[in-house]
């Protein structure tokens, strides 16, 4: 991703928001503040006061976990990431820190003017949300590497399964969800989704039960999570364009609703409601496995 050419006009020429009206991003550049940090400082902490969406305009920042046997590095944030987003969707388990890695500047949003912005330029609130999903979505693909790989112990992350958690979605946003896609069915132990193609489609589960399996080294397969009646799978692929992170198989005959790409576009002309919901839905779904999945990887290590 092009990172930005200056800490003055870090919006204006980042990539990631690059599909945002010049007036949005002129916006957001009139309400960020320049911030900067040494080498080793602790930027942000779960379960502390976050009052901002930060870009990242220079500098190495690390995303770690604290575990019982030290700190996992989750992800490396660089020029043109965003961190702050994700806590607006989730709670992230405590010992979750982002600490500068080299000395880092970074163009900082508080959420206070930029509510008040995106109550009063629709595009603006519609477009950041496609943002935000595009970076949470950065940000699971890499847990999601680390919990597939076996820890210390020589053992992996601990499935995530759908009866010791709330359903991705509630009944209304599956409603919902299922009128912007068209029914499948999925029979015993058939894919439905293959680790590495390059497609764009989620599914939104509506009876049944699936698996979500990775393969690792030496043809073996891993599986990273069990999926049950309203949970939504495909979602990182959908929005951010990247090939599919795991494979999906169904675990009992299954009834789906596969979502194209074009929904998105369908919902965002639509109207703005069907547009904000849709896109706040998906950054929920994904903030909220990101945080499971760093819980499995902190109970794992």
């Amino acid at each position: 991703m092009r990172q930005p050419r200056s800490p003055m006009h870090a919006f204006a020429t980042s990539e990631r928001f690059a599909h945002l009206d010049r007036k949005d991003r002129d916006r957001l550049e009139a309400i960020s503040k320049l911030d900067e940090f040494k080498a080793g400082h602790e930027i942000l902490a779960a379960g502390h006061p976050n009052d901002s969406i930060c870009l990242v305009v220079s500098g190495l920042i690390e995303v770690r976990a604290k575990t019982r046997r030290g700190e996992v590095v989750l992800c490396q944030l660089r020029p043109g990431d965003l961190f702050g987003e994700v806590e607006a969707f989730a709670k992230l388990p405590e010992g979750v820190r982002y600490i500068a890695r080299e000395d880092t500047i970074v163009r900082a949003i508080p959420k206070n003017p930029l509510r008040h912005e995106l109550l009063a330029h629709r595009n603006l609130a519609v477009g950041l949300l496609h943002v935000y999903s595009r970076s949470i979505s950065e940000k699971l693909r890499a847990a999601n590497e680390i919990a597939a790989q076996p820890a210390a112990s020589g053992s992996a992350a601990t499935p995530s399964d759908s009866a010791e958690r709330s359903p991705h979605v509630s009944e209304d946003e599956a409603a919902w969800l299922a009128l912007l896609g068209h029914e499948l069915s999925a029979s015993p132990g058939q894919r439905v989704v293959e680790e590495g193609e390059a497609t764009r489609s989620f599914f939104l589960v509506r009876e049944g039960e699936l698996e979500v399996r990775k393969k690792l080294s030496g043809g073996k397969e891993r599986t990273l999570a069990r999926l049950g009646p309203r949970d939504l799978f495909g979602v990182m692929a959908f929005v951010d364009g990247k090939p599919r992170s795991a494979s999906v198989f169904a675990a009992t005959p299954a009834q789906l609703a596969k979502v194209d790409l074009d929904a998105l576009e369908k919902a965002t002309h639509l109207n703005f409601t069907v547009g904000f919901k849709f896109l706040g839905t998906l950054c929920g779904v994904l903030g909220r496995t990101y945080g499971e999945t760093v819980r499995q990887v902190i109970a794992s290590s």
